[in-house]
């Protein structure tokens, strides 16, 4: 493990946490997040922390889940804009055709995650 000199009780959690996720041990985080934006980003943010891990939502699918399959291009804005990827899991949402479409890390690290998780549960399962 990497020597640090933070005593910060939160960045450890957070160090901890993504050990675990990395290693397979943990499917979501539990540190506290308030980051800023507005309602309605903060509504998306919160419903994709509800994505099951190693599962795929559409935008569409995610818009109807905040109440209205016209949110698709909003909840796509807000998705874009979410400012804890990975902690915040934006790399869960695809596009409708199931195309891997955004990401604010590259889609070749979308990808990885998506195969990771999947890959992950199938170890738990099988």
């Amino acid at each position: 493990m990497i020597e640090r000199e933070s005593k910060n009780a939160h960045i450890e959690q957070f160090i901890k946490e993504l050990h675990e996720y990395f290693n397979g041990e943990r499917n979501d985080f539990s540190v506290i997040l308030n980051p800023s934006g507005s309602h309605f980003q903060k509504r998306v943010w919160q419903q994709l922390s509800e994505i099951p891990y190693g599962e795929c939502w559409s935008y569409k699918k995610l818009a109807i889940a905040l109440g209205s399959a016209s949110f698709c291009r909003a909840v796509g804005m807000a998705n874009a804009r979410n400012p804890i990827a990975l902690i915040i899991p934006c790399h869960r949402v695809i596009g409708h055709d199931g195309k891997l479409v955004g990401y604010s890390g590259g889609l070749d690290i979308k990808s990885w995650l998506l195969d990771y998780e999947k890959n992950v549960n199938n170890r738990k399962i099988g």
